[in-house]
């Protein structure tokens, strides 16, 4: 059963949509922009847990010239070398910003104690595929090159990702599998793992993607038809639906998390089911009660409780060993 905040949020959210009318809107994704913009907002919320974060502009490499991105490092962090994520938003490769997602990098990065990028890569339809993974791939191998400048391990450096950016941190991890040093670690964020397929391949997009829970099964087609809209690759591709990639061994140990009520909840676990039998070692939580993007609505208890869960995982996966 949906959790009762959860619900109550929906309610508000599904009401907003209502008034906000983009069928008449002389560019679609424009609207589509201002609307996340204004869900995100309205429903950030705020807790102490983004408090004593510092935040710089930082510009790193993109796949045609530098790109805008955020470092995030909690105030009064050792001086040890740190452990270093390369995040990239959600939105359908389309939409949210850098300001969108603040609070839950701020929030991630003061539970975990691991430096954040947050990476503003080229949005779609603008920007088709590739640029934005193009964007995504040349972030993350400059963070493995600045790692040690910013403070960080080399070693410890992961890719983080929701919705859309969980599609980009899985491609990205395919990418540089035969980087050196490797990647560390891959955090799928209720990813968009298969746009390949028919919505009734995967229970949870019938079950959940009809409009009532926020996201739909229209938006997941549209958001994916504006990604290959410049016609740089098809949607059967590993680079846009990375469990259709033939091998899978040798990646980075992986994370990932799908609430109860996502349309994408089913593609995440098949994923990490494919992910544990090519031998990468998989941790999987699909506990929580709630929709799709949850991780951003900071009005609700079980975000905060999703950011603890994964700042946990980071603080374990990446703790100096034991004496």
């Amino acid at each position: 059963m949906l959790e009762p905040q959860s619900r109550a949020l929906l309610e508000d959210l599904n009401a907003m949509t209502r008034a906000m009318d983009m069928g008449k809107a002389p560019d679609l994704a424009v609207a589509a922009r201002a609307q996340a913009v204004a869900i995100f907002k309205a429903f950030a919320g705020r807790s102490d847990d983004e408090e004593r974060v510092a935040v710089s502009g930082i510009a790193v490499a993109g796949g045609d010239g530098d790109r805008p991105a955020r470092l995030y490092r909690a105030e009064g962090s050792s001086d040890a070398a740190l452990p270093l994520i390369v995040f990239f938003h959600g939105g359908g490769w389309a939409v949210g910003d850098l300001d969108c997602y603040d609070g839950l990098m701020r929030a991630l990065c003061r539970l975990s104690g691991a430096v954040f990028i947050s990476v503003d890569y080229r949005l779609a339809p603008e920007h088709g595929f590739p640029a934005g993974l193009e964007d995504a791939v040349a972030a993350t191998r400059w963070a493995a090159r600045h790692a040690s400048a910013l403070g960080c391990d080399p070693e410890k450096l992961a890719v983080m990702g929701d919705s859309a950016g969980g599609n980009l941190a899985a491609v990205v991890a395919q990418v540089v599998r035969e980087d050196s040093p490797p990647l560390a670690a891959q955090y799928l964020l209720y990813p968009v793992i298969d746009s390949s397929r028919p919505h009734a391949a995967y229970p949870s997009r019938l079950a959940f993607g009809d409009g009532d829970l926020f996201l739909t099964r229209d938006a997941i087609d549209g958001t994916a038809a504006w990604y290959l809209a410049s016609g740089g690759g098809a949607a059967d591709h590993p680079r846009v639906s990375p469990i259709n990639a033939a091998d899978l061994t040798g990646l980075a140990p992986a994370f990932v998390l799908v609430p109860a009520f996502d349309p994408l909840r089913d593609e995440g676990l098949v994923y990490a089911d494919r992910l544990r039998a090519s031998g990468v070692p998989v941790t999987s939580d699909v506990g929580a009660q709630t929709i799709h993007g949850f991780l951003t609505f900071g009005v609700l208890d079980v975000c905060h409780a999703g950011r603890r869960r994964i700042a946990n995982d980071i603080r374990l996966r990446f703790s100096p060993p034991a004496d």
